[in-house]
């Protein structure tokens, strides 16, 4: 965790309160989520892509735990131990694995809030069940590691969720037998499927432990920050996910989710055709704005007063970048590597589908190039992906 020499702290918004106000730090957070990242973590994580795991190229075939989901829960290990916080790998029986990280509050280090996401599965892929909020919960750890904050946070990726709620009833129990003083938990269970374009989110709450207060500022976030959506508040909701198990530990509990009441539920839910694909990449991205921006508000950012952006560049080992951007007839590709290490660069759309992998190969620590014809391209976003040993990089590229 970086400390920072010269601190603003920024007035903290409390759940016992009827009305937020406008806070510039959490702004700033939100501003932050990046869909490339999401984007990244989510292919990594439902199997489209190869990735870095234990210092090898792995592709995670699936994330079926009585399969074997080892390998999975290795990725998110590495992930969150990237960013440098405090990992826990909680094996809490010969097949039943969490994997979590607590970043400490400089104010309140005993008061813990909990942002999480079941990455167990059913089938192969599996992107929005439950890739999607796996994904956003990584994306929260990226963007918050590199700041402080008032509260404790936790960062929590479930196992066994699809066999019972197994992973989340062991920790919520366990620190229930600890008398741990978790504030608030959010819990994101498929974040990425909106077949009707119309952003609606359901927040699922309930009257135990004063949730439906929790359920209430969250939409106020919503408001406050000209986020996308549109929210409604289901009570009673669905005790079909992680968060039910905190409610029946007494803590205060949500669940974010895409229309599971609504009538556009996911279609391709708990099969194989749940790819990234099919997924609609614009509420993807708001619905992890919604659940970043909430956290933040309530955990209580404590920020320099140096540039945000430029306290919350990642610290990789690789660079790249391409010119000219936009591109036309074609560009030329620009990465450099501070050692000699694998290389893979991957060209993404907009939608998160991959295109092409542009180079696989060792490469020697310098600046290399490579060019890159843009003629078969539709106009438009891309993203270039390159993971250089255990770093991950990405850049924003246009095609007109």
């Amino acid at each position: 965790m970086k400390k920072f020499c010269v601190f603003l702290a920024l007035i903290s918004l409390s759940l016992v309160t009827t009305a937020q106000e406008y806070n510039v730090a959490v702004d700033s957070i939100i501003s932050q989520v990046k869909l490339d990242s999401l984007i990244l973590n989510l292919r990594a994580l439902s199997g489209e892509d190869t990735v870095m795991v234990n210092g090898e190229p792995k592709l995670i075939e699936h994330r079926v735990s009585n399969w074997g989901n080892d390998l999975a829960a290795d990725y998110i290990k590495e992930r969150l131990d990237n960013y440098g916080l405090e990992v826990t790998d909680q094996v809490y029986t010969t097949s039943g694995r969490n994997i979590f990280a607590l970043q400490e509050g400089l104010v309140y280090p005993e008061q813990y809030y909990i942002i999480c996401a079941h990455y167990d599965a059913v089938d192969f892929y599996c992107a929005d069940d439950n890739g999607s909020g796996s994904a956003a919960v990584l994306e929260t750890a990226r963007i918050f590691s590199e700041m402080e904050f008032e509260y404790s946070i936790i960062y929590a990726l479930w196992d066994e969720e699809e066999i019972g709620l197994i992973g989340s009833e062991y920790f919520a129990s366990q620190a229930d037998i600890t008398d741990e003083d978790i504030l608030s938990v959010i819990n994101m269970d498929m974040i990425a499927w909106d077949g009707d374009d119309d952003m609606a989110v359901e927040i699922h709450s309930s009257f135990t432990a004063s949730s439906n207060v929790l359920s209430d500022y969250i939409v106020e976030v919503n408001n406050l920050y000209g986020l996308g959506l549109t929210p409604s508040i289901e009570i009673p909701g669905t005790s079909a996910s992680d968060h039910s198990r905190f409610w029946n530990h007494g803590y205060k509990a949500v669940l974010l989710i895409e229309e599971y009441y609504g009538g556009d539920f996911n279609p391709y839910y708990h099969s194989e055709q749940d790819r990234i694909e099919i997924l609609n990449m614009p509420y993807f991205h708001e619905m992890a704005k919604l659940a970043i921006g909430s956290l933040a508000s309530m955990a209580s950012p404590i920020i320099s007063t140096t540039n945000t952006n430029s306290l919350m560049a990642e610290n990789t080992g690789c660079t790249i970048t391409n010119y000219p951007n936009p591109a036309n007839e074609f560009t030329k590709i620009i990465y450099s590597l501070q050692k000699g290490s694998n290389v893979t660069i991957s060209l993404i759309n907009d939608q998160g589908n991959k295109i092409k992998d542009l180079i696989s190969a060792f490469e020697n620590s310098g600046t290399h190039e490579l060019n890159l014809s843009a003629n078969d391209l539709k106009a438009g976003m891309y993203l270039l992906v390159m993971q250089c040993g255990s770093d991950i990089v990405t850049h924003k590229m246009m095609v007109r």
